[in-house]
Parts: C-alpha cells; structure tokens; sequence
C-alpha cells in the first residue's frame, strides 16, 4: 500500500515503512532486520529468528555498519585518491575531507538490509537482486556510497542489499564455541548470516515485488568470494538461481577450522590466541570474551592486525570443503555464473600486505630475491613464471603488483570459470580495464573500479565522464539481463557484441573498456602455471584434513 509518508509493506515480522520520492519511483526501505540482533549471549552463534514488533515499523534511515577493523579501509581509499592523477592540492583536500566524514555507527545490532523496488505489489514478480558487499570479510557496509544507488532497481529489478558479521564478531572459531554448537564447528557467522538474510528474501521479498523464484546473488572481492561459499555450501542450496562473483578473493580459501595449513595455525587455534592476547587464559574463554564490550575487543584487532583478522573457515559442514576443490569436483550449485576480475586488480592491493603471495600476508618480502614460499610454493615452475612479470626476482613493486592481481583475482576467477563451464553450466567470464580519466593516473582498473559502473552510484571521488556513464549502462543491462534470465545477453539491448559462453576449449571474455569486445583470455600460459600450484595446494590440504 502507499500513503502521504511512504510505501507499507508487510512482513513475516510486521510492517515496515519505507520512502518514496514520488509516486511511481523507487521505493527504499532501509535497515529492516532478517535476524535477531547477535547481542549478549547471541554473540558466536548462528542468527536467531527476527523478533516480530507491533504497528509499522519505519524503514527511512541506514542501520548501524557491522564492527570492523576500518584502518585497513580507510588505507584503501587514502591509495586510491593518491592514485587518480590529481594535483597534490586537490589530492590532500580530498583525503583530508574523507578524514573529517563522519563515521559510520558500529554497532552488534547489524543484522538488517535494504530493499530497493521499483513496484512494491505482490503482482510484479520482478527478478531480485541481492548484494553482498566486500572489505576482506572484516570491513564494509551495504550502506557504502559505492553501492547507495538506485539504478538496478530503475532497470526493472528488485535490488537487496545485505549487511552480516564481519572480522571477529563474524568468523572467530574457537574450541569452546564448537563445543557447544550442535554441528560441532564455529565460525562462518556471517556466512549464516548472509543464508538468513536469502532465506528472509524467500519470505518476504514477494510483498516487495519481487520474485523469491528468481534470486541472482552477487558481490564483489570478499562479497564475490561469499557469493562462492554459497554455492558451494548445502545450507544455502535452493535459495537463489543465478550468481555474479566480481573479483572474487582467494585469501580466505585455505583456512581450516582445526588443523594448520599453509600460513593459517587452524582457525580455532586462532581463537584461542585471541583470547590469549586478551589475557582470558585457561578454561571458561568463551563466557568471558562473551562479557567484553565490542570496543574492547577491536581495539586488540587493530593493533594485533594478525590476531585480529577472522575469515571464513572450511569446518566440513557451513563450507564443506574449499570452493577450489568444490568447482574442480563438480560439487558447486548448478546455477548460471558470471566471474571477472580487472585488469589492475593489485595496485591498492599490494602495498596493504607484506607478501605478494595472499597466503603469506604477514611475512616479510626481501627487497632484492624472490620470497622463499615462492620459490617453495612453485618448484620448478619458478622458472615458467618469472618471465611474466619481470623484475620479480628482485622484489620490483610493479612486478609484484602485477603477480598479486593475477595470482589473487584473475587467476581464480579463470578457475572458476572454466571448471563451472566443464561441469555443463552456463557460464561467462568478463576483464575490466576501464581506467580513471587522467594521464597521471597509476592504478588503472583497480581493485573495485567496476563498482560505480555496475550499481550506477555517484561517488565524488570517481567523478565519471559521459562515456562512463554509457559503459556503466552498458554493464547494467548485462547484469540485469542475467538476473531475469539467466543468460547477461538476453534483453540487454547495448549495442555492442554479443557476450559468449565461456568454453574450456575456446576460452574467450568480455572486456568491458572504452570499447566493449569480445577477446580470447590473454592470460592463459601464466593461469596454467597459478593453476598447477593450486592443483597441489589442494592435494596437500585434502591430506592435511
């Protein structure tokens, strides 16, 4: 229904109310919570059932971000105006404006999303749209400028954006916490979180407009790689009939619940020495870091960035095995897929970690030699890879950006891809290269450029040309076409070639630049090296567990 104040619609918990510009506009509801707020003795669990209220609930301002680590964001956006080619006086204003933005409140209470529809009835069975946000699954918000738009929902979709626990408060394992869960594992909190929030969207989202049979997931870097956990995880099986995974990270890939792999000591080891760190030693950990105020315990994750990082965790039953090993087996859902990376994705991503290998984050890189898991992690295939980004062996920043962007987006993205196609599912693959205006500019498609052109939002920081804009419509017809049928091709009506299927045998991608084409995978002969070394990876984690 629709009054003077905003557009009424029911739920499975009351009534929520949100706004409208104008008749016949979008309609946004805001923060409408899908779970329990995960307070007090809810802290490490899975997400409890939304406590129904009286009356109309108002659905007209953003909730509280999740609690987060925040530096590391802030690092990000501080290297990307850096970046842009700017002068330095424009540059330093722009950071120092950020610096003064106010903050996003943080708070336990997160559990809620927002809903944008272009025809809030039941009659309109409009395909759904559901975002999952990045930030390395310690940071971010569905709230973020980035994604704050109402484009997809002007293309004739309905858009949901999500929030979920992040960091420690979203993915701590701990020996305890698996004692007392009837699964026997922990972590991966905000990964049940994210398959409440699709099970309200089951629920609920018809009353919106939207069509529960027609759910596309999508998100970008850890969004991306959360869009994976959820094809790969039983729990979230049936929930949703499509999936976009936009740069989707690898780093989070390998961390094992209880046995140490690689640089990961076992994720309830990690707990254990968070609390340690605390000074909760001895018996009893969980009952007492359950007593500390959120604030407490993130002060020790920003100044402990390694004791502070929680991730999801493979525990054989919320993420049975890693989404590797699930594509390469054929055990993923069956749903249509769309995968890319872009072209630059390590220039902000580099100088944020110590190793150019993700899996090794925290070691220190020497200046003038190839890193020692590097020479161990590839063997005799060292000497296949080096001749790709030249300069590696004597720790030249370039090079190194250029093996972290291949060897945590583009390479994974390709696997991804090409084992998703092997199984017999539909699949695309796209390269995003579109990169900022100026001349001065150093990180070129950067790790998240495509978000302004996919969601259509207005960021001040990206101004956009009016070829931009036409690129960013371009992508939204794809994006939007892919939700309605499962095919980024059919309706789009853009102009340009037409998007193929992705074939192992024939592999080709979309390159979506300042002209959009269709083009063989440049990358092939490095991906098959990257794609040796996973292959092994993932012998020696299947022996490991």
């Amino acid at each position: 229904m629709f009054n003077n104040d905003g557009p009424i619609v029911a739920t499975t918990a009351g009534e929520v109310q949100g706004s409208r510009k104008e008749e016949g506009g979008v309609a946004v509801f805001k923060a409408v919570p899908y779970a329990a707020p995960p307070v007090g003795d809810r802290r490490w669990r899975p997400p409890a059932p939304v406590e129904p209220w009286k009356g109309v609930r108002k659905a007209t301002k953003d909730g509280p971000a999740a609690w987060q680590r925040a530096s590391g964001f802030e690092e990000f956006l501080t290297l990307l105006v850096e970046g842009q080619g700017w002068n330095r006086v424009r540059s330093a204003a722009t950071i120092a404006g950020l610096k003064r933005a106010p903050k996003p409140k943080q708070d336990e209470d997160c559990l809620h999303l927002t809903v944008r529809t272009p025809d809030p009835s039941p009659e309109a069975k409009l395909p759904v749209m559901v975002w999952i946000h990045g930030g390395d699954h310690q940071d971010g918000s569905s709230n973020e400028v980035f994604y704050a738009s109402n484009a997809l929902a002007e293309s004739g979709v309905v858009s949901v954006a999500i929030n979920y626990r992040l960091g420690l408060l979203g993915y701590l394992a701990h020996p305890e916490l698996s004692a007392e869960s009837i699964d026997g594992v922990s972590g991966n909190y905000g990964t049940l979180d994210q398959i409440a929030a699709l099970e309200w969207v089951r629920d609920n989202i018809a009353n919106f407009g939207g069509d529960p049979d027609n759910v596309t997931i999508f998100g970008e870097s850890a969004g991306g790689e959360s869009v994976l956990h959820l094809m790969v995880s039983p729990l979230a099986r049936g929930l949703f009939h499509r999936a976009i995974a936009q740069s989707p990270a690898n780093g989070g890939q390998h961390n094992l619940l209880r046995t140490p792999f690689l640089d990961h000591p076992g994720a309830e080891a990690r707990g254990v020495a968070f609390a340690d760190a605390l000074g909760i030693t001895g018996p009893d950990q969980l009952r007492r870091l359950r007593e500390r105020p959120p604030a407490e315990l993130y002060d020790l994750v920003r100044a402990a960035t390694r004791l502070g990082d929680h991730y999801p965790t493979i525990d054989g039953h919320v993420i049975p095995t890693s989404p590797f090993a699930a594509f390469a087996n054929g055990q993923q859902a069956d749903v249509p897929f769309v995968v890319g990376s872009n072209a630059n994705e390590g220039t902000l991503i580099q100088p944020l970690f110590e190793a150019p290998m993700i899996e090794y984050r925290y070691r220190p890189v020497p200046d003038d030699a190839v890193p020692v898991e590097m020479q161990q992690a590839f063997g005799d295939d060292l000497a296949r890879l080096l001749p790709h980004y030249p300069g590696l062996d004597v720790g030249e920043p370039g090079a190194q950006i250029d093996f972290l962007g291949d060897h945590m987006f583009g390479a994974p993205a390709h696997w991804y891809a090409r084992h998703h196609a092997t199984a017999g599912h539909p699949t695309w693959l796209y390269h995003f290269a579109r990169t900022p205006p100026s001349k001065k500019q150093t990180v070129g498609a950067f790790h998240a450029a495509e978000l302004t052109f996919v969601h259509g939002s207005s960021v001040p920081i990206l101004p956009m040309s009016d070829d931009d804009k036409a690129l960013g419509a371009t992508m939204r017809q794809h994006w939007t076409a892919m939700a309605r049928s499962g095919n980024p091709n059919e309706g789009a009506d853009t102009g340009g070639p037409k998007w193929p299927d992705y074939t192992p045998t024939d592999p080709q991608w979309i390159r979506f630049d300042h002209t959009v084409d269709v083009e063989p995978v440049t990358k092939l002969e490095v991906y098959g090296v990257l794609d040796a070394r996973l292959e092994r990876v993932l012998r020696d984690m299947e022996s490991a567990s």
